[in-house]
């Protein structure tokens, strides 16, 4: 079953990554992230405005099973009714359109992009403002190391949130379970922060986002090792695979140095195979916050966050080969 599940959605995750890389975020027309954040936002206000301080806490449990059910089932009811009207052609359409919005490597790529080009031609001002779009970590003054660490954490803590995550879910369930996973995804980044605004309201969110990314995370972790490996730039450590040296137990060492139970899994494996020490404290609204190292070896240099780009593109060129081997293997299965 879970098989057959894998097979049957892996044309429409094919041809959503695929369009995802043509076309990146010039899809925008009534893209579902941004309904998501309309509607969060409304009942975030209205369960502030209905619920006492005390009671925050239980009504937060509202805020993903409303927006989780409305478009994980709202879209599973368009699709069964276009199904219907116009026939599964027509079905399968939509959803390859919703997955190529839903899926953002290319706009990942291109946001990292934006903070590296600047930064090589030594505009480090431009390149600190591009990056304070992608990070949450005050950017004003960050050297050039700063700079390319927080732009190589956001690529590849991205890479599962983004990327492999999303096709996980579209594989498991097709995309009405992505569409659960892009709103429990969204409500975590506007809700699911530690603090004393959203503490109460926003901890099943936050919770829930954990839950959905803890498989996607650790499958990142193995993919980025499985594919990557080939397509080491020069430069990079000399990496065996198995040893208490290895790439592998290196980054296994680091893969908890991090506040999130997920992002230290694909973060950590980067800083591994490239050999450099990423994570550390950052600034945030005018506050030092300490957080542990991730990984062993210098501070990231520009030249590394280009080996990071490159390495990203040929993990997301792996999916899609991989992608194309279910699709193969699902047409096979059907003749």
């Amino acid at each position: 079953m879970l098989a057959d599940s894998l097979l049957s959605n892996a044309p429409v995750a094919l041809f959503g990554l695929g369009g995802d890389l043509l076309l990146g975020e010039r899809l925008s027309l009534l893209h579902p992230v941004l309904l998501m954040g309309k509607m969060a936002a409304r009942l975030e206000s209205g369960i502030r405005s209905r619920v006492s301080p005390d009671h925050l806490r239980p009504a937060g449990i509202l805020l993903p099973v409303i927006l989780c059910g409305s478009f994980g089932g709202g879209s599973w009811l368009i699709l069964l009714l276009v199904s219907h009207l116009a026939g599964a052609a027509a079905s399968t359409l939509v959803s390859v359109f919703w997955a190529t919005q839903l899926l953002a490597s290319r706009s990942l790529a291109d946001h990292v992009l934006a903070v590296l080009a600047p930064l090589l031609a030594g505009e480090r001002d431009a390149a600190r403002r591009s990056l304070s779009r992608i990070v949450g970590r005050d950017t004003a003054d960050l050297p050039d190391s700063g700079i390319a660490r927080g732009a190589l954490e956001s690529l590849w803590e991205n890479a599962n949130d983004a990327v492999v995550a999303p096709l996980f879910f579209l594989l498991l369930g097709g995309v009405p379970l992505l569409m659960v996973y892009k709103a429990a995804s969204t409500l975590d980044s506007m809700v699911g922060y530690r603090n004393e605004r959203y503490l109460r309201i926003g901890w099943a969110s936050a919770r829930l986002d954990d839950i959905l990314a803890f498989i996607p995370a650790r499958l990142t972790f193995v993919f980025m090792f499985l594919f990557l490996l080939p397509f080491l730039p020069e430069g990079s450590p000399s990496c065996p695979l198995w040893g208490r040296e290895s790439c592998l137990a290196r980054a296994w060492r680091f893969r908890r140095a991090h506040p999130s139970p997920n992002s230290g899994y694909p973060i950590a494996a980067f800083a591994a195979l490239r050999g450099i020490r990423l994570g550390g404290g950052a600034q945030y609204f005018g506050q030092w916050v300490e957080k542990p190292a991730i990984g062993e070896g210098p501070e990231p240099s520009p030249i590394d966050l280009v080996a990071g780009l490159f390495l990203f593109r040929m993990f997301v060129f792996s999916l899609l080969v991989l992608l194309c081997f279910l699709v193969l293997l699902w047409w096979r299965l059907r003749s």
